[in-house]
């Protein structure tokens, strides 16, 4: 896991006080765990390494008058629907021994061998939902998927590991390998010519 320290000011709550911390160039933010919900703020640009990025990290908050660095991870954002800036973004408080939520982005790895026979390649998840602890949580799921011969899938029962637990049915389709058009419009003229010299041998 990548690490990364943030300060924050407390705030105060309510949409007059969210609006004029926006007009001063920072965002209105909550840290909120088991025992903990404190309003705080903080710049756009100490935002910009955590939000704009597909990889996690795990955010060390500082915010004034609090003696300790709280470990956190980002869960939601809240965008402005017509320009998309920032508007407001919350921290959960992780709790070393006990699991976390998160979604993962998905990386695949090689070159299937269907494609090399003239198949297409279809992945259809970026992102896995897991539930892990933080010394297990991983940057990405790699998928090698060199092997992927026309007409193979990867589902989620296939990536089952001892790590952490992806919360998707068993069946999701990850990615799959299918013939193309053109190879199949091949193998049917080959499949037709073939049954023709059949015919006529006979």
């Amino acid at each position: 896991m990548k690490y990364v320290n943030i300060y924050g000011n407390k705030r105060e709550i309510g949409k007059k006080a969210s609006r004029l911390i926006r007009l001063s160039g920072k965002v209105p933010c909550i840290l909120y765990g088991k025992n903990i919900n404190i309003p705080f703020s903080t710049s756009l640009e100490s935002l910009k390494k955590i939000i704009y990025t597909s990889e996690i990290y795990v955010v060390i908050l500082k915010i004034e008058d609090f003696d300790k660095s709280i470990k956190t991870i980002r869960k939601e954002i809240q965008f402005d629907p017509v320009n998309d800036k920032i508007l407001h973004v919350d921290f959960y408080e992780i709790d070393q021994y006990k699991p976390i939520l998160l979604e993962i982005p998905v990386k695949t790895v090689g070159r299937p061998i269907g494609v090399e026979k003239g198949g297409e390649f279809y992945s259809f998840i970026r992102k896995l939902k897991i539930k892990a602890n933080l010394c297990d949580i991983p940057i990405h799921i790699e998928i090698n998927i060199s092997s992927l011969d026309i007409g193979d899938r990867i589902i989620v029962e296939n990536l089952y590991n001892d790590k952490y637990t992806i919360l998707a049915p068993p069946h999701t389709l990850i990615a799959r390998v299918k013939n193309s058009r053109i190879v199949k419009n091949t193998q049917e003229e080959e499949n037709k010519k073939e049954k023709e010299k059949e015919g006529k041998e006979k």
